[in-house]
């Protein structure tokens, strides 16, 4: 179960709790670690370290422990098939509104304010 706040159009807001799943992690795809570098390094970039550092970087020489299950390999997500129609369009509201507020602070940030 998952403790969330659902909010609605009018401003108001619920305290709940909602049904809950595992899935696979979808940063580390379940192997519970990933590159050090968080996916940022270009392949040419790569290249550019040659043939040892890829040995090391494909044995995970670089590897750490996931930043989104802490190595566990799974997350526990919402489980959307087990909520009730009204429940289920509060929360993907809610979801939506959350996702176009965090595009509006990663746009302001890429803009300097």
């Amino acid at each position: 179960m998952i403790a969330y706040t659902l909010h609605d159009d009018d401003g108001s807001s619920e305290d709940v709790v909602l049904p809950s799943k595992f899935v696979v992690c979808d940063r580390c795809e379940g192997r519970g670690v990933h590159d050090c570098w968080e996916g940022g390094m270009t392949g040419d970039e790569m290249a550019e370290q040659g043939p040892e550092y890829l040995d090391d970087y494909l044995s995970g020489v670089y590897d750490t422990r996931c930043t989104v299950c802490d190595g566990l390999r799974v997350i526990e997500v919402v489980d959307t098939d087990r909520l009730d129609a009204g429940t289920l369009r509060r929360y993907e509201a809610t979801e939506q509104a959350q996702r176009e507020y965090e595009a509006e602070v990663a746009a302001e940030r890429r803009y300097g304010y």
